[in-house]
């Protein structure tokens, strides 16, 4: 009885051991759920402590250097500097993303909010408009609706959706702020597909709920030509 207590001790013992020198291979710096790399051997540390705050703050401040040098202010310039500064520094870019917003109460895309290009939202609906005309070709449309793209968060979450269209109008209402060029046009054939519902009689009262056959019918058809278009349009993909 005593050989076991003692090798138990000694087991807890060792546990702790470890505990502790892995923690000072980290610099004794952490923060929960945050993913980086191994950096007990203290390289990229700056002061040869084993890493810990500096390699986070030099990671910050390079993002913030180089954030407002883009050529072009886009949400997808921007994604693609995050993964960058974050490769450099051997975290991930979600990562990166949390340090900067703990430092700056606001997260790198909130910052860029206000600093995009003039012309960002035009390219955006040259997009949408040109993939309108090619799915008004695969569905046979009458007519080709305008698509309005909105950024009015309150809209989209005071109505519970992303698009919208009332049969019989030439509008189309498509919520675009911080979303992928693909989900924007997946939305967007969605809506056209109702479009071509309500021009060969398929829609009446009542029949537009959630998981109803028309709808189910626009998730499928969206989610099928959204990858044939991708075949040649693999830029929707950001």
């Amino acid at each position: 009885m005593i050989n076991i207590s003692m090798r138990a001790i000694e087991f807890i013992t060792e546990r702790k051991r470890k505990r502790k020198k892995s923690r000072r291979a980290y610099g004794g710096y952490f923060y929960p759920g945050f993913g980086y790399g191994d950096n007990s051997s203290g390289e990229g540390g700056g002061d040869g402590g084993g890493g810990g705050e500096s390699m986070y703050e030099s990671a910050i401040n390079d993002l913030v250097k180089e954030l407002p040098s883009l050529a072009k202010h886009s949400y997808n310039n921007m994604d693609k500097l995050l993964k960058k500064v974050a490769a450099k520094h051997k975290i991930s870019d979600r990562a990166l993303e949390r340090l900067f917003t703990n430092k700056f109460k606001k997260s790198p895309r909130s910052w860029f909010d206000g600093r995009l290009d003039e012309d960002n939202d035009m390219d955006l609906q040259g997009e949408v408009d040109k993939f309108a005309q090619w799915t008004a070709k695969q569905l046979n449309l009458g007519e080709v609706p305008n698509i309005e793209l909105s950024m009015d968060t309150e809209e989209a979450q005071g109505n519970h959706h992303t698009g919208g269209h009332v049969p019989g109008e030439d509008n189309i209402w498509v919520y675009a702020k911080n979303r992928n060029l693909v989900d924007i046009l997946r939305t967007v054939f969605h809506e056209l597909v109702h479009v071509r519902q309500h021009e060969i009689g398929m829609i009446k009262p009542g029949d537009s709920y959630p998981g109803s056959p028309i709808e189910a019918m626009a998730d499928m058809l969206a989610g099928k030509y959204i990858k044939i278009y991708g075949e040649k349009n693999n830029h929707i993909f950001q």
